[in-house]
């Protein structure tokens, strides 16, 4: 029998490029937002609109996500999983604290201004995830309150769930969002799901904003006031080094 895995964690966390990583392993399977409000989001392209789907999906929670596993427990997968997004089925989230053969992904990011930038673009542009970076990458006009909104919102959020988290007796692997792109993540992340080491492991996902993070910010010089004065000036560098997983 497969590993069983979830992923968890808030939007822009880096959990699309951890899924599309390990769809880049053979041995295993890794859906998207299964529990989307808007859509099905299955195994790499697999997608499902139809209302009634969607609704049938609502009403048994459960007995969907069994019958995924089931239906992805294919000869020579290792490790069965899909990407959960924390808000989105509050049935099958107090169900999965029952079940303690899942083995729990939890994703969060530190730098809330990148996430937060990260959010607001997406929001702006429709577009959540891009294999290649924009050739123009256009200036945010967000400012301090706004910022605040979307960082104290997710910081929340990750706060109080992290906490129920640690309360359950599942097998855990806690996940910066930096984390993922330094040297032994994804031999981290065989060990934990039990599957062989594949060096093939790639996510063909581009990072959407500049990695200097203040960069996208069109009132660069009131950000920044804001940033220091409230302490967190890491935030406004480079996210992620130079070095590769």
């Amino acid at each position: 029998m497969p590993t069983h895995f979830l992923i968890l964690g808030l939007p822009r966390s880096g959990s699309t490029y951890l899924t599309t990583l390990l769809n880049s392993h053979s041995e295993i399977r890794c859906a998207g937002e299964l529990f989307n409000p808007y859509r099905i989001i299955g195994v790499e392209r697999d997608v499902k609109n139809d209302l009634e789907e969607v609704m049938e999906r609502d009403i048994a929670p459960t007995r969907f996500a069994n019958a995924f596993f089931r239906k992805e427990a294919k000869p020579n997968v290792s490790a069965v999983g899909f990407k959960f997004m924390i808000g989105h089925n509050t049935s099958y989230l107090q169900e999965l604290s029952k079940n303690d053969n899942l083995r729990l992904i939890y994703i969060y990011r530190e730098n809330r201004l990148a996430q937060s930038a990260s959010w607001i673009t997406a929001l702006k542009s429709k577009v959540w995830a891009q294999k290649h970076a924009p050739l123009k990458q256009n200036k945010l006009d967000a400012g301090p309150r706004r910022i605040s909104q979307h960082w104290h919102e997710a910081e929340t959020t990750d706060f109080l769930f992290s906490h129920w988290l640690a309360t359950l007796p599942h097998q855990k692997l806690k996940i910066e969002y930096k984390e993922m792109f330094r040297p032994g993540f994804r031999e981290k992340l065989c060990d934990f799901l039990d599957v062989p080491l594949s060096k093939e492991m790639r996510s063909p996902l581009a990072k959407q904003g500049s990695n200097t993070v203040i960069d996208r910010f069109q009132y660069r010089k009131l950000v920044t006031r804001y940033m220091e004065q409230l302490g967190h000036a890491q935030w406004l560098g480079p996210e992620i080094d130079d070095t590769k997983p």
